[in-house]
């Protein structure tokens, strides 16, 4: 017997692709490692859309609670306590006229602004507090302060120096969404190991390349939990700052349901406001980890 029909017998797929089975043979820890890509590629896929069908199930299992209530509690007055399809019925009219979809770019856009306004004032104040030791302690009493003033206090006075335009809901929201962004921007770069910091100095780093280098990366997790907090006092702040003499927004089309005893009209605004903060968070985690995939944030 020849020795050679001692040795395996190819496959088939090693008879239909010679070539693959001599790079296979010749690159065993490369094909295990792609082999392993793709099973962790497939167990990724397969994970979300099973949270994809969990979170459909939970707002369809909390729809039909809802519209349950009236039935399982008859005492509740359902003009008090719409069900979702009396809510959907009030909301179509607004849909096929265009009204409610200017009411949600009005408040998206003061959002995004305010928002924004505060995220780059919010992460360069809490880079200077923490690196300049004398600007810390002259500011620390006033922004520590002013960061126990609620939002809503500030309303009254928003007014009275900014008119009613869009001007002072802007500056309500940046208000409300500086102060989360800041302190943990603050204890971030604060806290940053000591290690890191000597490891880039022997290594003959600037201040400058040790901070965007070493220092921002380390604060990075603080940061970017103080940026999803603001995600959500941006819209809390949103809905003070458009009753402050408001023609449009989702909080306006609720003052104006409230005004004329239309709870369904109510119920629209609580509803596009808990699904705004829905999207917005998933919307950050999405972008957080294209940016920074190294980053595991709690989902």
């Amino acid at each position: 017997m020849n020795s050679l029909t001692l040795g395996r017998a190819p496959d088939a797929a090693e008879a239909a692709d010679p070539q693959a089975s001599a790079a296979d043979a010749g690159h065993p820890a490369a094909t295990i490692a792609e082999r392993f890509q793709q099973a962790h590629r497939r167990q990724t896929r397969a994970k979300r859309r099973q949270r994809l069908l969990l979170n459909l199930a939970g707002i369809a299992l909390f729809l039909l609670a809802w519209e349950a209530v009236p039935y399982l509690f008859p005492w509740m007055n359902p003009a008090l306590f719409p069900p979702p399809s009396r809510v959907l019925q009030a909301a179509l009219p607004l849909i096929a006229s265009g009204e409610l979809a200017s009411h949600i770019i009005a408040s998206l856009s003061r959002a995004a602004a305010g928002f924004s306004i505060a995220l780059v004032l919010g992460i360069s104040a809490g880079i200077l507090t923490a690196r300049v030791e004398a600007l810390h302690h002259l500011s620390e009493p006033v922004l520590h302060g002013f960061r126990s003033v609620p939002s809503l206090a500030v309303v009254p006075l928003a007014v009275l120096w900014f008119g009613i335009g869009e001007l002072p809901k802007i500056a309500l929201i940046a208000w409300g969404a500086f102060f989360p962004i800041w302190i943990t921007t603050f204890i971030g770069v604060r806290d940053t190991n000591i290690v890191y910091l000597r490891s880039a100095a022997a290594l003959g780093a600037g201040r400058v390349r040790t901070l965007f280098q070493v220092i921002l990366p380390a604060a990075l997790p603080f940061i970017l939990a103080g940026v999803r907090q603001a995600i959500a006092v941006s819209l809390i702040v949103l809905v003070a700052a458009e009753l402050s003499g408001s023609t449009r927004g989702i909080a306006y089309m609720m003052s104006l349901g409230h005004q004329l005893f239309q709870v369904e009209i109510m119920f629209i605004g609580l509803v596009l406001l808990g699904a705004f903060g829905f999207v917005a968070d998933r919307l950050f985690v999405w972008v957080v980890k294209r940016l920074f995939p190294w980053y595991q944030s709690a989902s």
